[in-house]
């Protein structure tokens, strides 16, 4: 999960380029982007991938 929140925090800051995920990263509070980098960490998200 602290993988997941430092790559987003980089698109925030802009320290990581892109062309649509920076603006989204900006969209998230600290506490959601923790929230949402928990869930992506946890075995049953994977279950939830699409192909």
């Amino acid at each position: 999960a602290d993988d997941i929140v430092a790559q987003m925090q980089a698109f925030r800051s802009g320290e990581r380029k892109a062309t649509v995920m920076d603006r989204i990263a900006r969209g998230f509070t600290e506490e959601e982007t923790r929230a949402i980098a928990e869930w992506l960490a946890k075995p049953e998200a994977a279950r939830h991938a699409q192909p």
